[in-house]
C-alpha cells in the first residue's frame, strides 16, 4: 500500500461494517483513535450475542404426574406398601380370599340364625322345660306334670281371633282345638311323643295347607284326692300311648307302645267308679282307641285325625279339672 492510499484515512471494521477514518492530523487521530476504542469498547457489549436474562427464554421442567393408584387385584402387578416395600401378588390374593370367604360366612350365620329363629319362635315359654329336650313321655308318677308335644297352628290374643281360623282348619278336615294358657289363646292340631315327633307330624300337617309350629307344653296338676291322682295317673299313661300310636300311623312309623300295656290301663280306668268330669276324659281316650282300630281295618287317614281330635278334647278336659 502506498502513501497516497495512507493518506486517505484508517478503515476500522466495527460490528460487520467497515468505516474509513481521515487523516488529518496527529491530535485529530489521537482523539478519533479515542473515540474509536470508546466505540469499540461501548460497541463491545453491544457485539455480544444478544442473550439477556430479561429476554431468555428459561425451560422449567414440567412436574411429574401422578400415576393413579391400581386396583389390587389377581392380574395386577407387584405393589408397594407406604414404605416402598413391595406386596406380592400371592398377599394380595390372600386378603382378596379372607374378604370373600368373611362375605359368605356372614351370609351363612345369617341364614342358619333365620332356620333356628323359625323353630324356636314357636316354642313360647308357657312352661320351664326346655325344648331341645326330646324325651318320649313316661309314665306318670302321682302329682307329676303332664307333659306333652303339640302342633300348634297359631297363637291369638283375642278367642275369637282363634275361633275364626279354627273354622278355616276343620275345613280342610284338620283338628282344632282352642287352649286358654295364661293370656293369650292357642290353636292345637295334634299330639305326638316327643318334640322331633311332632315336628314330623306338624309337617304332615303342612300338606293340608295349614300354618303349623311345634311345641311342648306342660299341664300343672292341682290339689285332688288320693284316689283320683291314682285315676289320673292312669289316664296320663293311655294318653301318651294313644298320642304316639296316631302319630307314628300318620308319619307312616312304626310305633314302639306296649299293646298289652295299654289293654290293661283301659280296662282298668273301666272297671273304676269316675266322676263325671273323670268319665268324660275317659270317654275322650276310648273314642282316640276306637278310632285308631277303625284305621287299622280301613287304612283311612280320616280315622286317625279324628283319633287326634279326641285326645285334644281329653287335653282340654284335663285342663279343665286340674287347671
Amino acid at each position: 500500500m502506498d502513501k497516497s492510499e495512507k493518506s486517505k484515512g484508517i478503515k476500522i471494521k466495527i460490528n460487520g461494517e467497515e468505516k474509513v477514518f481521515a487523516d488529518k492530523n496527529k491530535n485529530v487521530d489521537q482523539e478519533a483513535a479515542g473515540e474509536e476504542r470508546e466505540q469499540t469498547d461501548d460497541s463491545f457489549e453491544w457485539i455480544l450475542p444478544d442473550d439477556s436474562i430479561e429476554n431468555k427464554v428459561v425451560l422449567v421442567p414440567a412436574p411429574k404426574k401422578k400415576k393413579m393408584p391400581k386396583l389390587i387385584g389377581f392380574g395386577t402387578g407387584t405393589l408397594k406398601s407406604p414404605d416402598k416395600r413391595p406386596i406380592k401378588p400371592f398377599l394380595i390374593a390372600v386378603i382378596c380370599a379372607v374378604f370373600f370367604g368373611s362375605i359368605l360366612g356372614l351370609i351363612a350365620v345369617k341364614t342358619i340364625t333365620k332356620e333356628k329363629a323359625a323353630d324356636t319362635s314357636v316354642e313360647t315359654s308357657i312352661t320351664t322345660a326346655s325344648p331341645a329336650e326330646d324325651t318320649k313321655p313316661e309314665t306318670m308318677e302321682q302329682g307329676a306334670q303332664l307333659k306333652t308335644f303339640l302342633v300348634q297352628g297359631g297363637v291369638f290374643s283375642s278367642e275369637d281371633a282363634a275361633k275364626q281360623i279354627q273354622k278355616k282348619i276343620i275345613e280342610k278336615q284338620v283338628p282344632a282345638e282352642i287352649f286358654k294358657l295364661e293370656d293369650s289363646y292357642y290353636l292345637f292340631l295334634g299330639s305326638a311323643e316327643s318334640l322331633t315327633a311332632s315336628k314330623e307330624l306338624a309337617l304332615f300337617l303342612k300338606s293340608y295347607d295349614v300354618d303349623v309350629y311345634w311345641k311342648e307344653i306342660n299341664f300343672e296338676p292341682a290339689s285332688k284326692s288320693q284316689k283320683d291322682e291314682e285315676t289320673l295317673d292312669t289316664m296320663k299313661a293311655v294318653y301318651s300311648s294313644l298320642a304316639e300310636t296316631s302319630a307314628t300311623k300318620l308319619r307312616g312309623k312304626e310305633t314302639t307302645v306296649n299293646e298289652e300295656t295299654l289293654k290293661k290301663n283301659m280296662e282298668k280306668l273301666k272297671g273304676e267308679n269316675l266322676s263325671s268330669e273323670l268319665s268324660q276324659m275317659n270317654n275322650n281316650l276310648s273314642a282316640a282307641a276306637k278310632l285308631i282300630t277303625e284305621y287299622e281295618t280301613s287304612k283311612k287317614e280320616e280315622y286317625l285325625l279324628q283319633a287326634q281330635g279326641s285326645l285334644l278334647d281329653f287335653l282340654l278336659n284335663y285342663q279343665k279339672i286340674v287347671g
